[in-house]
């Protein structure tokens, strides 16, 4: 079972975020985990009244697990803080530096109305505290992957547009834009695995493990609504496509990198982390065999999958 406190009648823990003056209780802890990465949730408001709560049951750690960041979670206004003048931004969410801060604001930009949620990280993003305006959920649109994206990046990972399975114990994405057959492909193997080794339909998560690379189920899935916390050893990859025929192509180093930079989501927010997860791809190029699949949706399109694992 998941880690959960909820204990109203103890007296109210505090701490602080490193360089913030607030002082928040919280009476709930949970412990989410993906990609071997823990993120520790603590709050006053309990778990099972946030919307979201159940799409990330699956990936709630037991007992208290070693955490990689710590966020609070709290009802109420964000400090006033000092923010640059030319945050990185985009239609939804913006981020800013306040100093050694980072100021991530959920919801229209300043001058169309005020955020939904503001979560305020330090440099590292080690520790958090999240600002609602109310109880809804938790992570509301991006902050999950947004936190998750620059985790994976200082352990040698990144997320990846792609569906994948677990096939004796080999783990096998298929990356591809939307209407590619990301959620076909892992269809036709729904008969071929265990259910938790389909490990999502829409993202997965890749890293170096020390020894090898894994690849990870995440909660974010697509219009199949498929995720799995498990992982596997990396086997390979497919960029795929449909096609009038079945065929794998084995791609040159040369042609994996910009299909890698188009379909992994990359912290643009952020050189350094830029910076480390293309390095990643150079390393995963030298090591993971790579396939361009064209495929008809059938039997004989896993078969020749399977053949190339």
């Amino acid at each position: 079972m998941p880690f959960q406190r909820d204990c109203p009648r103890e007296p109210a823990a505090r701490y602080f975020v490193p360089g913030l003056l607030d002082d928040v209780p919280f009476f709930m802890t949970v412990f989410l985990t993906i990609a071997g990465i823990t993120v520790r949730v603590d709050s006053a408001i309990g778990w099972n009244r946030f919307r979201d709560s159940a799409f990330y049951n699956d990936f709630l750690a037991a007992g208290s697990p070693r955490w990689q960041c710590r966020l609070k979670h709290t009802i109420g206004p964000p400090p006033d803080l000092v923010l640059e003048r030319s945050p990185f931004h985009t239609q939804n969410w913006q981020l800013a530096a306040a100093g050694d801060l980072r100021v991530l604001r959920i919801g229209p930009a300043p001058v169309r109305g005020r955020a939904d949620n503001v979560v305020v990280f330090d440099r590292d993003y080690a520790h958090g505290t999240m600002y609602q305006k109310s109880v809804y959920e938790l992570f509301r649109r991006f902050i999950d992957q947004f936190l998750f994206m620059n985790l994976l990046s200082r352990k040698g990972g990144f997320l990846l547009h792609a569906s994948g399975v677990v096939w004796k114990g080999k783990g096998i994405c298929f990356a591809g834009v939307s209407g590619t057959g990301k959620s076909t492909l892992l269809n036709l193997f729904k008969d071929q695995v265990a259910r938790g080794d389909l490990l999502n339909d829409d993202r997965l998560a890749i890293k170096f493990t020390g020894d090898s690379w894994r690849v990870y189920g995440t909660p974010w899935y697509g219009e199949s609504r498929v995720s799995s916390p498990a992982s596997a050893r990396l086997s390979a990859i497919f960029f795929i496509r449909h096609s009038k025929r079945n065929y794998a192509r084995r791609l040159s180093s040369a042609e994996i990198c910009p299909r890698m930079m188009t379909l992994a989501l990359l912290p643009l927010w952020d050189r350094e982390a830029t910076s480390r997860v293309l390095a990643s791809f150079q390393k995963i190029i030298r090591n993971i065999p790579a396939f361009e699949l064209g495929f008809l949706p059938g039997a004989s399109a896993v078969e020749l999958i399977k053949k190339n694992v």
